[in-house]
């Protein structure tokens, strides 16, 4: 059975200061020929509109991680959205036709674990398409 993915998504969270696997997403949308969207949900209860609600603050933080050259040889979607990280990737997969999600996963101690779902759990528990999850580097 050979795979085929045509839109990927990769939900990012642009505060964070691991963006390690970005390309690795890109060099695997290439593989795929698929176009890739990169989304950012911005948590509602911060009550404030974050600079990075605008696509523009999305693109322009994958500029800076990723070689131009790359990023030149894809088809890539930027989004945004407002709520609750499981709730706007099922949608936006539903709106987009996402064949393949894309997520980054942080092991915490059990304690943590115990008391929190991380945004990654969120993610796979609200929606019933592939993901491949993508260890954290550090």
């Amino acid at each position: 059975i050979m795979l085929k993915f045509t839109n990927i998504l990769y939900p990012l969270n642009l505060e964070s200061k691991e963006m390690d696997n970005v390309s690795e997403v890109l060099d695997f949308t290439r593989e795929f020929q698929a176009a890739v969207h990169f989304l950012f949900v911005n948590d509602e209860a911060a009550g404030y509109r974050h600079p990075t609600d605008f696509q523009d603050s999305v693109a322009l933080k994958i500029k800076q991680v990723v070689p131009a050259e790359l990023i030149s040889q894809l088809k890539i979607i930027y989004a945004v959205s407002k709520g609750d990280i499981g709730d706007e990737v099922k949608k936006y997969c539903k709106d987009n036709s996402i064949d393949l999600i894309i997520t980054s996963h942080k092991h915490h101690n059990k304690l943590y674990s115990s008391l929190f779902d991380t945004p990654d759990e969120d993610i796979i528990d609200s929606v019933s398409i592939p993901v491949l999850i993508l260890p954290k580097t550090r």
